[in-house]
């Protein structure tokens, strides 16, 4: 055999089983793009919802840790009200023992204070009760969500264990051939089946419909679509750049 004529016959068998591989590793993808599509939003939904819960959760042992410290300060201000009320009664009393207006004056002024300290106290602990009621509501409102979510998250991990349980050994059987595929492909073809299946919808690939791209569905050149159907050689769509080829079925 001519030497010329062996190196063609050898770059159409290596383009050949590049071909094979790469309609292969469509055909898993379009399958696993089908299981994803079964799951619907249901992966999403769930993980949504889990980190709603999370969020939640958090937000009220915040709440909570700062109900305790403001009901430490109500302790405090009550303790101090308490305080001062009795010594401002016994000043009170100590009003009709004194001897001299100084005496006097001086309790007044003391007594005066006490009041103005408690008045403080008092509006400061009616502050405090005020935002310990907004948090408490607050709690109670993130409650009746965690309830509300916690019922729906639960019809959905069982929904999606259920999908998962019908298909998940198919799915990992479909990844693992998908890496052995993989393996098989010369880099640069690779990149651009990959390039152009995450550029539209899953579809790196498809197989000419009678004269048109099966991608894209533009007509294409009467030679382009037999060089296709020789399936010897990798074209892609002048319209869409999807990669070509022939599945057998006349159209």
């Amino acid at each position: 055999m001519h030497p010329r004529r062996c190196i063609l016959n050898i770059k159409e068998k290596i383009m050949n089983q590049t071909l094979e591989q790469l309609i292969k590793l469509q055909e898993i993808d379009h399958r696993l793009l089908e299981i994803k599509e079964h799951m619907g939003d249901l992966p999403t939904t769930v993980e949504s919802q889990e980190l709603e819960m999370a969020s939640l959760q958090s937000e009220n042992e915040q709440k909570q840790e700062r109900i305790t410290e403001i009901e430490k300060n109500i302790r405090h201000h009550e303790s101090e009200i308490e305080d001062f009320s009795t010594k401002m009664t016994k000043y009170k009393d100590q009003l009709y023992l004194v001897k001299s207006n100084k005496e006097y004056d001086a309790l007044s002024q003391e007594i005066d204070h006490m009041k103005a300290t408690i008045s403080e106290s008092e509006s400061v602990q009616i502050q405090y009760e005020e935002e310990k009621t907004e948090l408490e509501e607050n709690i109670k409102l993130n409650g009746n969500k965690i309830e509300s979510t916690s019922e729906s998250l639960n019809s959905n991990r069982t929904e999606l264990k259920s999908a998962m349980a019908e298909t998940t050994h198919e799915q990992e059987e479909l990844e693992s051939n998908r890496s052995t595929i993989f393996k098989k492909i010369e880099p640069s073809y690779l990149n651009t089946y990959e390039r152009l299946r995450n550029a539209r919808d899953g579809v790196g690939m498809a197989s000419i419909i009678g004269q048109a791209c099966g991608g894209c569905f533009s007509q294409l050149p009467p030679q382009t679509v037999i060089e296709i159907k020789e399936n010897k050689k990798i074209i892609t769509c002048p319209s869409c750049s999807v990669l070509q080829f022939w599945d057998g079925v006349e159209e």
